[in-house]
Formats: C-alpha cells, structure tokens, sequence
C-alpha cells in the first residue's frame, strides 16, 4: 500500500481533544487492503464511542471497509464514490438536521402551505386595492394594517413552527 504524505494516523489526544463528543464528523481515512481502492484516501464518519472511551471511523463513505483511526485533518480524499456522498453525509451530520428535511412529501406540503398563505395574502391586497378604488379617499387606519399583518405573519409563523418542529 503506498503512503500518502501526511497521512500517519492521527494522536488520538492531539486534534480530537477540541471536539464535541456528542457530534459526528467526517474525516479521511485509508482504506483496508481488500479495497479496491487500497492506496487512496476516502472518507468515513468519525464519532466517539462510549463504550470503549474512544473516537472510531466507520466505513467509508462508498461502502468500502477502512482502516480503523482518521487520518489528519487536511489529507485531501482521492475517493470519486466518497467525494460524491460528501455533500448529503456533511448536510445530514450537520447540528439540527432532521429526516424529514429530505423527505418530499414533507417539503411538498410546507410548499403547498407556504403557496396558499401567499395566495391568501395576494387576495387580501386585492381586497384592499378594490375597496379603496371603490370609494374615493378611503385611507386604511394604521391598527386595522397592523392586525391584518399580524394576522399574515401569525400564518407564516404556523409553518414556521411546522417546519420547525
């Protein structure tokens, strides 16, 4: 297996002391020497275990056993199959990701709720628009603006909360 520069596996103590431990990162490690790929970098998650009080990697990325411990931070993966999972794996390891963010039927439905309110809020300007053609020098008090406003944005607060959980 020829050595890619820079690629001693990392001191356990040195650049994972900063990490949270409750958070999962993808790092690059080498693979096993079954790969088919043997001599490239690939990537793999990185979490802490409990269980054994230590930070392992998993698999890489394109299903390819690797060796176990990441290499440092900064090696650049050479994996055409990792590189392309990086961007879904570095989106659904990021703080606040949920399933349903990536479900279509669920981002269907907040379009089609956040289409409706907008719709219900262009009618509500016609509204407007039609009442003040219709009588001359009509003016709209400020109190009755604002709680038509608040009334929209208590609407898109509804989805917000959806889409928030």
């Amino acid at each position: 297996m020829a050595e890619v520069e820079g690629a001693e596996l990392m001191d356990p103590m040195s650049e994972t002391s900063d990490l949270d431990k409750s958070c999962r990162y993808l790092r690059p490690v080498r693979a096993t020497i079954i790969s088919d790929d043997p001599d490239g970098v690939h990537l793999a998650v990185y979490e802490w275990l409990p269980m054994f009080d230590a930070w392992a990697t998993g698999m890489g990325l394109c299903g390819e056993s690797m060796m176990q411990g990441a290499l440092p931070e900064g090696t650049v993966a050479t994996c055409a199959s990792c590189l392309e999972y990086k961007p879904k794996y570095e989106r659904m390891l990021a703080p606040g990701y949920r399933p349903e963010d990536d479900d279509p039927d669920v981002l269907r439905q907040r379009a089609e709720t956040a289409e409706l309110q907008v719709l219900q809020a262009k009618a509500l300007v016609a509204k407007w628009r039609q009442i003040a053609a219709a009588e001359e020098g009509v003016r709209m008090r400020v109190d009755t603006a604002a709680a038509v406003l608040l009334a929209t944005l208590d609407g898109f607060n509804d989805l917000r909360a959806e889409v928030e959980g």
